[in-house]
């Protein structure tokens, strides 16, 4: 008779392939962490680059459907992970991907971290850490996105008073080509910008 594997071998070889197969299941933790991982993966860079385009015009746009694209595939993997194992930690130290990392050199890590702030609605943080970004900035046009950062979010919110006192500091900035009603502007343009961010990654494109 030909050899036959023990029982116990035979048993865990199927739970082993029930485990794979059920590994990213539809409705499976894996499945979610990998679904939200996916959506926040690239959102943050893809928020940072559209407020970036309002300076940089239009490649970094095309740059940012790179980003998506690959900040999307690094977020799922990982999502998933955390998914599975419950482990919050592995998701939030997540891989950047290149352009998302480029971009945050070209604006500041400062910067970064407030337009992150924005893409989730945490307007209030967005704003503090914008100020954060302002006064760390060493050269202008950090200063300038960082104000802008500011003034987006006091928009979004409603808070139109307070991005009333960014728009005279963004002038201060650039005194030969902008003037108050072009820094709101600028800012108004961002809102947009930044609702479509979201949206094109499955997320609200609104706070509300």
């Amino acid at each position: 008779m030909p050899n036959r594997p023990p029982p116990f071998l035979i048993a865990l070889t199927a739970v082993c392939t029930a485990v794979a197969l059920a590994g990213c299941a539809a409705g499976s933790l894996g499945a979610q962490g990998a679904a939200e991982g996916g959506k926040s993966g690239a959102l943050a860079g893809a928020v940072a680059g559209a407020v970036g385009s309002i300076f940089w015009g239009g490649n970094v746009v095309e740059n940012m459907a790179t980003s998506a694209v690959v900040g999307a595939a690094t977020g799922a993997v990982v999502g998933g992970v955390a998914g599975n194992s419950q482990d919050k930690a592995i998701e939030a130290k997540r891989n950047m991907s290149e352009a998302d990392a480029a971009i945050l050199k070209r604006i500041g890590p400062d910067n970064f971290a407030a337009a992150k702030e924005l893409a989730y609605c945490r307007h209030k943080t967005a704003v503090g850490k914008a100020r954060t970004a302002y006064g760390l900035a060493p050269t202008d046009d950090w200063k300038h996105y960082a104000l802008l950062i500011e003034s987006i979010a006091d928009e979004e919110m409603g808070d139109t008073a307070a991005a009333q006192k960014v728009y005279p500091l963004m002038v201060t900035l650039n005194p030969q080509t902008m003037t108050v009603d072009s820094a709101r502007n600028e800012a108004l343009s961002g809102i947009l910008k930044v609702q479509k961010a979201r949206a094109d990654r499955g997320l609200p494109a609104t706070c509300r």
